[in-house]
């Protein structure tokens, strides 16, 4: 069973599902140097199933399954694009709602982008995800001119403008593989990008 001494918040539980609310500067997996989320779960659990990653510099909901019976449905989802997946995120500059869809490390890549508001030289938005390329939202962004505040690998200038990505995974909604319940759930702005979100 999972204990309050794990450094994330458990979002959601069941005898099959585990989604956990990551803060940023945390890895979803670990490396050679580094644990990671996964590993600290599997020190708890008999079983943990990695389906999605969640960059690095990043925050929001990853969803895990705790048993191998759901592997096979959450897999489904996530290749039929079925699993929605809504980011917030702050943008350096003035953005408009639409469609991203240039490719990402060469391959198909689509954002629906939704802006939520603009001011001050700053586009506040939520962007969907219908694929799951490796940095896409971040990718998508800068090739907009419109880089994610606080990104230093893709967002020049606007690298420096805050902190920390300014880039949360806010809310994950699917049909649970084994019992069919509709789950959606939602992780609020967190304290280090509250200030970017006043007013809105």
């Amino acid at each position: 069973m999972v204990g309050a001494e794990l450094s994330v918040n458990i979002v959601f539980r069941d005898r099959w599902l585990l989604v956990v609310d990551k803060p940023a500067g945390t890895l979803t997996q670990g490396t050679e140097k580094e644990r990671g989320i996964f590993e600290e779960l599997q020190d708890k659990e008999r079983y943990v199933g990695l389906h999605h990653r969640l960059d690095r510099p990043a925050s929001g909901l990853v969803l895990f399954t705790v048993d191998r019976r759901a592997n096979k449905g959450i897999s489904a989802r996530m290749q039929a694009h079925e699993i929605d997946r809504t980011y917030s995120a702050v943008l350096s500059g003035r953005c408009e709602s639409g469609t991203w869809d240039q490719p990402v490390s060469r391959r198909t890549a689509r954002s629906e982008v939704r802006v939520l508001d603009v001011s001050g030289g700053f586009s506040q938005v939520e962007v969907s995800l219908h694929t799951g390329r490796k940095h896409q939202i971040r990718v998508h962004a800068a090739l907009n001119r419109t880089p994610v505040l606080g990104d230093r690998r893709y967002g020049a200038e606007a690298g420096r403008m805050w902190p920390r990505l300014a880039l949360h995974a806010r809310r994950l909604a699917l049909k649970h593989p084994i019992t069919g319940e509709r789950l959606e759930l939602e992780s609020p702005i967190p304290d280090d990008l509250s200030e970017l979100w006043q007013g809105s």
